[in-house]
């Protein structure tokens, strides 16, 4: 399973995340399903100063992506979040 663990040690299960080279904002989709949670957790940046994604024993770190840029529910009902580095 895939999640994301932000700094203050909530986990989210997401389905793909990567930095965009059109814009280098941060992006992930998750089929978490409530904007409002997701939404408060993603627009603080002490949540977001660092994200780890977790697949089994992998871990990869990603730092400093602490300005909010967006949510968007996608046509399949997953929802997209974009983040900056700042």
């Amino acid at each position: 399973m895939l999640t994301l663990l932000t700094a203050q040690g909530t986990s989210i299960p997401i389905n793909w995340i990567g930095i965009s080279d059109l814009d280098g904002s941060l992006r992930f989709e998750t089929s978490e399903s409530n904007m409002a949670t997701l939404f408060s957790i993603f627009s603080d940046p002490e949540h977001t100063r660092t994200l780890t994604r977790v697949f089994d024993e992998d871990r990869k770190t990603f730092e400093g992506f602490t300005g909010f840029k967006g949510i968007e529910r996608m046509g399949t009902g997953n929802i997209v979040v974009r983040l900056l580095k700042q």
